[in-house]
């Protein structure tokens, strides 16, 4: 029975052993575990770091319009807005860069350094975005006397197979804040003869307007010769601006309104010819220092040519209508009743009869 018992303890012993072991293995098993956990950890953590240093580094003009960009330059300072802008500017997306300058006048100071007159040359210079360019153009049309270097990009777009990138550069070269660059006026004179009709017409006004006084010669020739409707209206348009600049009437041009006066002579009348946008600027009187300027002034030879106007059945509507209010500026009561004798459309009777209400 001894015996029996002790082999029993020492069975019992035996086991309680092994069980032991068994458990060590389970211990052992749980410490993998509990380092992948904390490596886990750790992982997380760089991730989390790293989308905070994303989130630092995130494109702030990500989906960005020209709204969002004003919106977003509003309540800056000037240097941070200086700084933005910049940013944008250099902006690998096309769009972007054009945000800064959409709306834009650039008046940059001549022989600027800055980084902004940098950023502005660059894209004048290496822009292939055409809307891009166009609008660099637009906004920096002041700016040819910065560099030759500005000017010298005009001159490269000016040539453009692009009619968009032509026009817009031509509002740079034919500027009066850019007068001052040696042989602009033969850089702008060219543009008359652009096939673009929408160019050289253009191209026309702007040069009276800007007083690019060498151009005369070949405007003058195209105001006798010229059988375009457009380009002789838009022409007129111009040298309007250097005889009859409603309201302001600061100067008087001879030349500019003998070519106005022959121009609304002009026959056989057509739809548009004249066109009503010349003979509305006569409808607003000027002012009695303007009468001293104007010596060369006929007012009886202009009613009797808007008379004319008026009488032809085959002008427009418009001109004719433009033209009885004219005459009530620069002629007299007695001139519309005359006029009113000579006319059988009562449509146009009508209209002479309210202006006959404000003539003299």
């Amino acid at each position: 029975m001894k015996k029996l018992f002790l082999l029993a303890l020492i069975s019992l012993f035996v086991l309680g052993a092994c069980g032991k072991k068994a458990e060590e293995p389970a211990a052992n098993d749980a410490k993998p575990e509990a380092a992948a956990d904390a490596k886990a950890g750790d992982a997380a953590g760089e991730e989390a770091k790293a989308d905070d240093a994303k989130a630092d580094e995130a494109d702030p003009f990500a989906g960005m319009d020209k709204k969002k960009y004003d919106e977003a330059v509003k309540g800056m300072t000037n240097e941070e807005r200086n700084a933005f802008e910049l940013k944008a500017l250099k902006h690998s997306d096309p769009q972007i860069r054009r945000l800064p300058m959409v709306n834009m006048t650039y008046n940059l100071e001549k022989g600027s350094k800055s980084e902004k007159a940098d950023a502005l040359l660059y894209i004048l210079q290496n822009e292939t975005d055409p809307e891009v360019l166009t609008t660099a153009l637009r906004s920096n049309m002041n700016n040819l006397t910065v560099s030759n270097d500005f000017y010298e990009a005009y001159k490269k777009h000016a040539a453009s197979d692009n009619a968009d990138i032509r026009m817009a550069a031509m509002y740079g070269i034919i500027n009066s804040n850019n007068h001052s660059v040696e042989g602009i006026e033969d850089e702008g004179i060219k543009f008359l003869d652009d096939k673009d009709g929408r160019i050289s017409s253009s191209a026309c006004k702007e040069l009276l307007s800007n007083k690019y006084t060498s151009a005369m010669p070949k405007i003058e020739e195209i105001m006798k010769t010229s059988t375009d409707e457009v380009m002789l209206e838009t022409c007129a348009k111009g040298l309007m601006d250097l005889w009859y600049y409603a309201p302001f009437f600061k100067e008087f041009d001879a030349k500019a309104y003998q070519l106005t006066l022959d121009y609304l002579k002009k026959t056989p009348r057509t739809k548009n010819l004249p066109g009503w946008s010349i003979i509305s600027t006569l409808t607003k009187a000027p002012k009695d220092e303007w009468k001293e300027l104007a010596k060369e002034f006929n007012a009886k030879d202009l009613v009797a040519t808007l008379s004319e106007i008026v009488k032809d059945d085959v002008a427009g509507k418009l001109s004719r209508e433009y033209s009885i209010k004219a005459i009530a500026v620069h002629g007299t009561k007695a001139d519309l009743e005359a006029l009113d004798k000579a006319v059988t459309d009562e449509n146009v009777k009508k209209e002479i009869a309210k202006a006959m209400e404000t003539a003299k």
